[in-house]
């Protein structure tokens, strides 16, 4: 089945959990005063963002401009497998296909690529570091470009998810603004001056609160997500921003003192927590709280999580896909339709356009099935169309293939990366699994049993192939398997 409808929405709020909580420990990392150094925290994150993304391995990259070309760095490396972090010392040899993809980052675009649409050099390049996909996301310091992080799958060949980028790019960035400052004040030893740099970088809502309770600063996000005018405001109105009893019954200053305390004593603390807008909305949040040191004292920073968020995201996730259904699905027979190839069609001879890679495609029609109609009826030939669907459907296992009704009685198998022998052998299996069906049929005159004929052709793509192109040739090798007695599929090549 294509990417978009291969989970379920509840993965999808997974996925976005795990990679929200993943960005909050790694935030906690870079902020906690503890006796790792610095190296240490950087593998103690990336293995956590490794670990919530679900890839082998995080680079960050160094890009050093030498005259009109840059050079790469790889500064930092984990590696799942191997359970630690490598760190780079030397520049990577000159690379064209590193710089083909710089452009790209320049403009400030995330690359989000995989093995079977890559060009020949681009997999080249993949199959020297044994990458199969990955994800890079850009990083700018001060207006130039400074490098990128890299998530690197090293198994599956597959995009990663569109739903999950903006988690993605702030654990990328959170990771490589961490760098730069420590790159910035390697000679500093105050550690307030990073936790107030990690603040300004926090991609959550986050503030910081003193032993007697009195919030002394926060975050952009934080005004923002408020909305007040400026930072002075937010701190002077914060105590606003909570209803008198918290959903637990609590009185809400008791709670905020209670963990407080407890964050002061142990080291932190979490709880769920409701904020009241300004406009009166209520905002359910997951807090955490983490003692650090600020201005020669501990104080502690919070963090939030907002959970009306996750819920509206949720709900909105399953109203797309419930949409998505309706738009990309045929109603009678539960399969992709018209509109999904013709969307999709072009997507992939574009994409295979760039690698040089094969496509085969499939037309196919249900024999005499007018005759069908007028024999058994209307209900029945509905009942037959959907089983003739969900078989063809069900001979197809790769993720990328994918069977449409394309109209009426039919149907159409795009396949891209077969070459014909491919093509062949899934056509003869779902010739012989329409007939195995066993839908008995007196009106055909070629069996006693629906069957279907097949058009099958299988070309190179190129950059002036147009899917119309494939579509042609295959409805006119489909007309010659009808000409020649139907139940048949007829090959041939663009």
């Amino acid at each position: 089945m294509p990417q978009f409808s291969s989970e379920h929405p509840n993965s999808v709020i997974e996925r976005r959990v795990a990679l929200t909580e993943a960005l909050n420990e790694s935030l906690e990392r870079f902020c906690l005063i503890k006796e790792e150094t610095f190296d240490e925290v950087v593998e103690l994150a990336m293995s956590r963002m490794a670990e919530a993304i679900g890839v082998g391995q995080i680079t960050v990259y160094r890009f050093l401009k030498m005259g009109e070309r840059y050079r790469i760095k790889p500064l930092y490396r984990w590696d799942a497998a191997a359970g630690e972090l490598f760190i780079g010392k030397d520049l990577l040899p000159e690379d064209s296909t590193f710089q083909g993809w710089l452009s790209a980052l320049l403009d400030h675009q995330v690359i989000n690529t995989r093995y079977s649409d890559s060009s020949e050099d681009e997999r080249e390049f993949m199959d020297s570091v044994g990458v199969k996909a990955f994800l890079s996301v850009p990083v700018f310091s001060r207006g130039d470009y400074w490098g990128c992080v890299s998530f690197q799958d090293m198994d599956n060949d597959r995009l990663f998810y569109e739903d999950c980028l903006d988690l993605m790019k702030s654990l990328a960035r959170l990771c490589a603004r961490a760098i730069i400052n420590d790159e910035t004040w390697h000679h500093l030893v105050e550690a307030e001056e990073r936790t107030r740099a990690m603040l300004d970088a926090a991609p959550l809502y986050t503030n910081l609160w003193t032993r007697d309770f009195q919030i002394i600063d926060c975050n952009e996000p934080t005004v923002v997500l408020f909305g007040f005018k400026s930072k002075q405001e937010c701190l002077r109105r914060f105590a606003e921003l909570s209803p008198k009893y918290q959903p637990d019954g609590q009185l809400s200053k008791h709670k905020l003192r209670m963990n407080l305390v407890k964050a002061f004593e142990v080291g932190r603390s979490f709880f769920d927590w409701t904020h009241r807008l300004p406009d009166g909305t209520l905002l359910p949040v997951e807090m955490t709280m983490v003692r650090v040191r600020y201005k020669g004292e501990f104080v502690v920073a919070g963090f939030a999580r907002d959970l009306l968020q996750i819920k509206t995201m949720e709900s909105n996730i399953i109203r797309l896909e419930t949409e998505s259904e309706k738009i990309y699905y045929d109603s009678l027979t539960g399969i992709l339709n018209r509109r999904f190839f013709d969307e999709n069609l072009s997507r992939v001879i574009k994409t295979l356009s760039r690698s040089g890679g094969s496509l085969s495609l499939l037309m196919i029609d249900i024999d005499f099935f007018k005759n069908y109609n007028d024999i058994y009826g209307h209900s029945a030939g509905d009942d037959c169309l959907k089983t003739i669907a969900e078989t063809l459907a069900s001979s197809v296992t790769r993720a990328d293939d994918f069977v449409v009704r394309y109209g009426g009685e039919e149907f159409a198998v795009v396949l891209p990366n077969t070459d014909e022998e491919g093509a062949r052998k899934l056509a003869d299996k779902m010739l012989e699994s329409v007939l195995d069906c066993r839908i008995p049929h007196s009106g055909s005159s070629v069996s006693k049993f629906v069957t279907a004929s097949f058009g099958v052709t299988t070309g190179k793509v190129r950059n002036r192939s147009r899917a119309d192109d494939f579509i042609i040739r295959a409805d006119e090798l489909l007309y010659m398997s009808k000409q020649n007695g139907r139940n048949r599929s007829t090959y041939g090549k663009m």
